[in-house]
């Protein structure tokens, strides 16, 4: 997994690079680890840019979407070739507790139904989190860059 800081040398090198991952067709797996609104929108423009494909925002991840409204998602970015970004996968991305009950399974199985989906996926799908996360073992191993976003001041 590269790691690299928002606006930093290696995000400028990076960027060039994305353009030729956005037209291979395999997964490639993107963390924003902590962007603000204005900083999402930015890194959106500056991936639209490099890599002139449109980026589909979706907030299935925090809306709990049904997994028929997961595969569609991902159905119609395979039909147009959009780059998918989840915007609040911070669900997704942190350690989860046992199951305790049926209501539990059913939320974890809309998020396992999409993390299948982001595997079998041949694109760019994006997981932007709303606060600092530490990818547990398993998703640090499945993605292919992070971008750490600097902690705003407070």
């Amino acid at each position: 997994m590269l790691i690299v800081e928002y606006l930093s040398k290696s995000y400028h090198r990076f960027l060039p690079d994305l353009a030729e991952h956005a037209n291979l067709k395999s997964r490639f797996l993107i963390t924003l680890n902590g962007p603000n609104s204005s900083e999402l929108s930015a890194i959106i423009r500056d991936i639209t840019r490099f890599t002139k494909k449109s980026v589909q925002v979706s907030t299935a991840i925090s809306d709990k979407e049904t997994n028929e409204g997961v595969g569609e998602i991902f159905q119609n970015a395979k039909i147009s070739r959009d780059i998918l970004l989840f915007s609040g996968a911070d669900s997704l991305l942190e350690k989860r507790a046992g199951i305790r009950g049926s209501h539990d399974r059913d939320e974890n199985f809309d998020l396992n139904d999409l993390q299948k989906n982001i595997a079998n996926h041949n694109g760019i799908v994006i997981l932007a989190t709303e606060q600092k996360q530490i990818l547990t073992s398993s998703m640090s191993s499945k993605v292919n860059v992070l971008i750490r976003f600097p902690v705003a001041d407070k």
